[in-house]
């Protein structure tokens, strides 16, 4: 709630001979849901600040002016009409909007939502029924029992003829049947030892043929290694 301060009322013609006649009530630190605006509806219930402590009686926003829109207004103000019908004025920071307005547009909020929440309710009450309706009119198509229908009569004897012609035809046994061409011949075993994994070993030609080529290129290089070294 906004704070009710007492400040000194002044009074003065022209800027002259001004005096302080009594103190009047205004309000500090006002919050912006309290605030009347001109898109404020006319007739809304407010608070002046003079009657803050007064519970029962009424008054209702009519309009407001902004500072230098009206003469009777130079530092702008409202219009309000209290509850006999008489109009007043107030300055602007000597008037909010009620505090049961505001009470009242959360209540409505409330029940609102609160009305929101039964009718998703009962949407959802709906569709169970629903969904119980259609199971019910399931089984009673298939009888009350659960699971896939039963097959048509010819279908079954035509999937059981296809069955027991399978079973005749590979002798009632699972699996694909074993070929019926020639019996390969079984794989010699290899005899011990010969199984070497790597690299076949080099003959005796190839081994000289690469001894002779290494004494060579030996023997160009002078025993050293890499590129040789430029004759300029």
């Amino acid at each position: 709630m906004p704070k009710v301060i007492e400040t000194p009322f002044m009074v003065g013609m022209n800027g002259k001979d001004i005096q302080q006649c009594g103190t009047i009530l205004r309000y500090e630190d006002i919050e912006p849901e309290l605030l009347l605006t001109a898109e404020t509806p006319k007739m809304t219930r407010v608070l002046p600040a003079q009657f803050f402590y007064e519970k029962r009686l009424f008054f209702f926003f009519i309009k407001r002016y902004e500072p230098g829109e009206k003469k009777s207004f130079p530092n702008g103000g409202f219009e309000v009409r209290d509850e006999g019908g008489a109009l007043r004025s107030f300055e602007l920071d000597q008037v909010i909007l009620h505090p049961q307005v505001i009470k009242h547009r959360k209540t409505l909020e409330k029940m609102a939502r609160r009305a929101e929440k039964e009718q998703a309710k009962r949407e959802r009450k709906n569709k169970k029924g629903e969904r119980a309706k259609e199971k019910a009119e399931r089984q009673k198509r298939s009888g009350g029992k659960r699971g896939r229908p039963a097959l048509d009569p010819a279908e079954k004897a035509r999937r059981e003829a296809e069955k027991a012609a399978r079973a005749q035809k590979s002798g009632g046994k699972r699996g694909r049947p074993k070929g019926s061409g020639a019996p390969k011949e079984p794989k010699a075993p290899k005899p011990a030892g010969t199984g070497k994994r790597g690299r076949p070993a080099l003959s005796a030609e190839a081994r000289a043929a690469k001894a002779s080529a290494k004494a060579e290129v030996r023997a160009r290089s002078g025993g050293k290694r890499g590129r040789p070294k430029s004759k300029r």
